[in-house]
């Protein structure tokens, strides 16, 4: 189980578990739909942030008979659930009392609380975000954060860091709409933002279920990583030509390759295997990420 995923889901956790509290709180006392819609909001992201726990303990199992290549697509199938499930659900959610606020406004009350709980749920949020991209920073190597989003098998910080980044979206939208009711006395404004906070949540559920949906589809690696892999093969002395090369995500920051290499002339059987080892050995040190590793000599073009 990585650290920096660990800390960055346990920081989101502590931030998302105090805030959902606050809002529900002071929802209570305003009647805001936008603090409500937040307050579910937080409260399924605590939701998420157990089941992502759950998936990096459980894709930390070691293989077995029944799982060869070992347990690491149960961090995936978290993160999908907390795309499908949660932020859709919550989404959804969110836009329907939206519409409903619009339909059948109620003034809502003593919207001060409101404005001071938001303003600290902001900062509660940046804080959390900021924990997740700095978690996140170790693997972008000068990618854009878009790119290293869509390109990274360790779903659980994508899911932080998008979550992270739809609750800060939508506390400044819930911000915004409790503002204009105040300023305007029309509470549709309030039904408005909720509806806003609904579909960035869908937004994201969208993003991430499609990128986790990929990975458990058994995505390749970046073209970056395998052209490394097969670069490396070809750097050892004993190989002649890479005939073909299979590399799949299997887990978080976890690969599965298989080789087919044609070896130059071997003076026996067992100076061949001998030449397989060191190439297992050398593509082991230099690519940790591999958990499983299967070299075909062959002779074929």
């Amino acid at each position: 189980m990585s650290a920096a995923s660990t800390r960055a889901i346990a920081l989101a956790l502590a931030a998302n578990g105090g805030i959902a509290v606050s809002k529900f709180a002071v929802f209570l006392l305003t009647g805001s739909s936008s603090l409500l819609t937040e307050a579910i909001h937080s409260t399924a992201d605590c939701a998420n942030q157990v089941l992502l726990f759950l998936g990096l303990r459980l894709g930390a199992k070691p293989a077995g008979p029944r799982h060869p290549l070992g347990h690491g697509q149960a961090a995936f199938v978290a993160s999908f659930l907390v795309a499908l499930l949660l932020f859709s659900m919550g989404g959804l959610y969110s836009v329907v009392e939206g519409i409903h606020k619009i339909r059948h406004p109620e003034v809502p009350h003593h919207l001060g609380w409101a404005v001071g709980l938001l303003g600290f749920a902001i900062l509660l949020e940046g804080v959390s975000l900021r924990g997740a991209l700095r978690a996140a920073r170790a693997g972008r190597h000068g990618r854009s954060l878009l790119r290293h989003l869509r390109q990274s098998s360790s779903t659980e910080l994508v899911v932080v860091v998008a979550e992270d980044i739809a609750a800060l979206a939508g506390l400044v939208l819930a911000l915004a709409a409790v503002l204009l009711t105040m300023g305007t006395g029309n509470p549709v404004w309030d039904g408005i933002g909720s509806v806003g906070i609904g579909l960035v949540l869908l937004a994201v559920a969208l993003f991430v279920g499609v990128e986790v949906a990929s990975l458990l589809l058994n995505e390749a690696p970046p073209l970056a990583l395998r052209g490394a892999l097969r670069g490396a093969v070809d750097e050892d002395p004993a190989v002649a030509r890479v005939l073909n090369l299979v590399a799949v995500v299997v887990g978080s920051d976890r690969l599965m390759v298989a080789l087919k290499v044609r070896f130059h002339d071997q003076p026996s059987g067992a100076a061949l295997v001998a030449a397989i080892n060191a190439l297992e050995r050398d593509l082991r040190g230099r690519f940790p990420q591999i958990q499983h590793l299967f070299v075909e000599p062959d002779e074929a073009d």
